[in-house]
């Protein structure tokens, strides 16, 4: 019995979700919740809900993140390249 009100409660609640896709490409997808103020960010079997304000925190948080790579990339090859220099010289 508890089980079957436990999933009368999660159905009741998403019937009552106004659910809006916000983006999606070959990666996964976001979708927001009017209701509940929330964004569920999709990436193939991983499901996170976010609430808003914190939605653009972690825009924050990723997008540092990507140019901080970027940069650790670059680096990354310049040393590579100057090493193979160095190697190269007798």
């Amino acid at each position: 019995m508890k089980n079957k009100k436990a999933l009368d409660n999660v159905t009741n609640n998403q019937a009552s979700c106004l659910r809006v896709l916000l983006s999606r490409n070959e990666s996964g997808q976001i979708i927001f919740c009017e209701n509940c103020n929330v964004a569920e960010l999709e990436l193939g079997a991983i499901s996170l809900r976010i609430d808003a304000g914190t939605l653009h925190t972690l825009k924050t948080l990723l997008a540092d993140a990507v140019t901080r790579l970027a940069l650790y990339q670059q680096e990354k090859a310049i040393v590579t390249q100057q090493s193979a220099v160095n190697c190269s010289v007798h």
